[in-house]
């Protein structure tokens, strides 16, 4: 076969990766959306406003400390782990048991270990980030910063999860929708 009879062949097929590729990222996502479990995950205090980060909400959660469960031994800065995840009795998510190999029998997350300690530790979540409309960010940064401190924070995350698979569904502020919150608050 000549290069005048197979170079259009390749740029058809060069074309459909090029769009298949993100309609598969697409496509996973909203499965996980619509089949994945809700998760409520209780937000914490998150550092002050980064420059670098760009027009995000960037979120930090309490489930990302661990502690009262039993910790895999050789725990290292970085290393990955699946953890499992239950429900409070106020029906926030929280880690129930952690594990450097997928556990069976519910809903978990990969992680990745950032600070390990013998009776605690911190992971890093799969998401930490609210995307939004760039000129509602800043307002919405500040109204979670406001209402996600202290003992009354009452700010959450919706996450869906589906196996291992997490999508971040909405950030609530107030009970309600960090949107509806900011156009409220207006």
């Amino acid at each position: 076969m000549t290069f005048d009879r197979w170079a259009p062949r390749l740029l058809v097929f060069l074309c459909l990766v090029q769009l298949g590729v993100p309609a598969f990222m697409i496509a996973r996502r909203e499965h996980v959306l619509h089949e994945g479990r809700a998760f409520k995950f209780k937000t914490a205090p998150v550092d002050p406003y980064d420059a670098f980060r760009g027009r995000y909400v960037a979120l930090n959660f309490e489930a990302a400390t661990v502690t009262g469960i039993p910790l895999p031994p050789g725990l290292r800065h970085g290393s990955r782990v699946y953890a499992l995840l239950g429900e409070d009795d106020q029906g926030f998510a929280r880690v129930t048991a952690l594990g450097v190999a997928r556990p069976s029998g519910g809903p978990c997350l990969r992680a990745r270990v950032q600070y390990p300690a013998s009776d605690r530790v911190s992971l890093e979540l799969p998401f930490d980030r609210y995307y939004m409309e760039e000129t509602k960010a800043p307002a919405a940064e500040d109204a979670y910063r406001r209402n996600g401190r202290g003992e009354a924070g009452n700010a959450y995350a919706v996450v869906r999860v589906l196996g291992t698979q997490a999508v971040l569904e909405d950030l609530y502020v107030g009970g309600l929708p960090v949107e509806e919150f900011l156009r409220q608050a207006k």
